[in-house]
């Protein structure tokens, strides 16, 4: 993304290269690097900053995407290839990987023409990491349900004791003025 004062788009000329670096003291940071092509004297290395990663924001996606820094959202496929060594083997699992796929979700989704690079085979795997899917989230539904319901359950139990053990409350309006009656007759005999 250009900068406002990049009028001319000379940042899309530069060559941009995020990189870790390996020397002390620096060593494991990230760092960019930026050069014109063609004019070896002017290369600027640095620790990123935010201002680098909002200037070059496709370089730095790409940066993160190759080193998978950014977080995965869904299951990965160890756990599916785990669960259900049947309905992945090891040899799908590692063309996948190849493939960047990391999660159930990436291959339950796939296009058409995403699952043609995977090969032979690919649509039914799709279908069964949508099967999988169901399978987990409905057991985990199920589970969560049965917790509920015994909650519930341990509720009710607890209601109805505390129900038996009641104490009346205030007593009743002809027994207090009973009881009153007798003090009044109580504080005139004496």
């Amino acid at each position: 993304m250009p900068l406002d004062s990049d009028v001319s788009g000379a940042d899309a000329q530069l060559h941009v290269e995020f990189y870790e670096f390996d020397k002390a003291p620096y060593k494991g940071q990230p760092f960019v690097r930026i050069m014109a092509p063609g004019d070896k004297t002017n290369i600027i290395e640095q620790p990123v900053r935010e201002h680098h990663k909002a200037r070059f924001s496709r370089q730095w996606l790409y940066y993160q995407m190759r080193n998978n820094e950014g977080p995965e959202l869904g299951t990965p496929l160890e756990t599916w290839h785990e669960d259900a060594s049947e309905e992945l083997n090891d040899y799908q699992m590692a063309e996948l990987q190849i493939l960047k796929f990391r999660t159930v979700e990436q291959v339950a989704t796939a296009s058409d023409s995403q699952l043609q690079k995977v090969g032979m085979g690919a649509q039914a795997l799709r279908e069964r990491a949508k099967l999988y899917l169901n399978r987990k989230n409905s057991s985990a539904f199920s589970d969560e349900l049965s917790n509920t319901r015994k909650e519930l359950d341990e509720l009710k139990a607890k209601m109805s004791q505390l129900m038996d053990e009641r104490r009346p409350g205030r007593p009743r309006k002809e027994v207090i003025d009973v009881q009153h009656d007798a003090a009044i007759s109580d504080a005139s005999h004496e």
